[in-house]
């Protein structure tokens, strides 16, 4: 039996022996914003997505009367993203997909930790996404700032000043928008993850290990998906952040305002704020030191109005509360992002 395939085993820890559904606390799902917040656009080609890159102005002259100009002209370079597949697949033996009459439950169980497992594998890549390691994969959004000097981007890289090797996390501020940073579906093709229900009119022929065949339900999940960072400026990083040193410090808060002070720096280096939908992500642990350099430089949290539920609608009340999740500085969303696990090389 394939190990991928949902058995009776499988089965035996989903139900309870009176055959009702376990409430499971799903511990291994992850918060990843990115997948939500991320601008998805159809690109031009169907083999990835090309865009030019301005590196050359013409050459303008300050002329006398009657004295002639030269024509010149700009340069461009053209570059293409290229993009991935990703694919998940469920099958289930009928013996056991219709074991106690849970058909719908355990295909949509199935289904549901595909889709939590292929939304955790596309925010890992965005991240730290590199075709030295898998050349199926696109390239990441660290492995494009990853200098901090020698490249045109090391412009936006802060270091933090973190030096223990697979240590480090970073803040990543990400500018969203057309012709700036961006992900893209080929041309043709749909944004989002495809479902291709094999059995959906009934069970289908499936094959073992061994050839033989039995009955079974067949679902497939399938991403195309590239990340595309046209204009360099509308990214940026602050780089080797290590929470274990911070908080070994002397003086700790002093050091979440050294952290502070560097995300300031990096949302300066972003060309203008104003025309992207700028958006920071960074883990769980610097996002709390992050908060407390915030307010141990005199930041204020962000009011926000709380919902309450009145006769089954959903409204504000109007009343401004600090949340602690929501942290919010200078206008930027500070997000959450679980695939950024803390096991970053130092950036040099």
């Amino acid at each position: 039996m394939p190990n991928g395939m949902f058995n009776l085993h499988d089965h035996a820890k989903y139900f309870s022996p009176k055959g009702e559904l376990y409430a499971c606390a799903r511990v291994l799902d992850q918060t990843n914003h990115i997948v939500h917040d991320a601008l998805t656009i159809e690109s031009n080609s169907d083999s990835g997505h090309e865009y030019a890159i301005q590196n050359g102005l013409p050459q303008v002259t300050w002329r006398r009367a009657y004295q002639g100009v030269k024509p010149s002209k700009g340069s461009r370079t053209v570059v293409k993203e290229a993009f991935g597949r990703m694919s998940g697949l469920s099958e289930v033996d009928v013996a056991v997909c219709e074991k106690g009459g849970k058909t719908a439950t355990i295909k949509a169980e199935s289904q549901r930790e595909q889709l939590e497992a292929m939304n955790q594998e596309y925010a890992k890549k965005f991240f730290y996404g590199s075709n030295q390691d898998n050349e199926k994969a696109f390239v990441g959004f660290a492995a494009r700032y990853n200098q901090l000097s020698g490249a045109k981007s090391s412009r936006q890289v802060i270091d933090n000043g973190g030096t223990t090797q697979k240590k480090q996390h970073s803040i990543y501020l990400i500018g969203w928008g057309r012709n700036k940073i961006f992900t893209f579906y080929p041309k043709g093709t749909q944004a989002g993850i495809k479902i291709y229900d094999y059995s959906k009119d009934g069970p289908i022929d499936l094959q073992d290990e061994n050839g033989g065949t039995y009955p079974g339900y067949k679902k497939q999940m399938e991403w195309l998906v590239g990340l595309a960072v046209q204009d360099w400026r509308y990214g940026a990083r602050v780089a080797n952040i290590d929470p274990e040193a911070i908080a070994k410090e002397a003086k700790p808060k002093d050091a979440c305002v050294a952290l502070y002070d560097n995300f300031i720096k990096a949302v300066g280096r972003i060309q203008n704020p104003d025309v992207v939908n700028l958006v920071a992500y960074t883990s769980r642990e610097v996002r709390d030191l992050l908060r407390t350099g915030f307010l141990a430089a005199g930041g204020t949290p962000t009011p926000t109005a709380p919902i309450v539920v009145q006769q089954g609608k959903q409204v504000s009340t109007g009343l401004p509360v600090y949340g602690y999740h929501d942290l919010v500085i200078d206008g930027i969303h500070i997000k959450v992002e679980d695939a950024i696990d803390g096991t970053e090389a130092v950036v040099a």
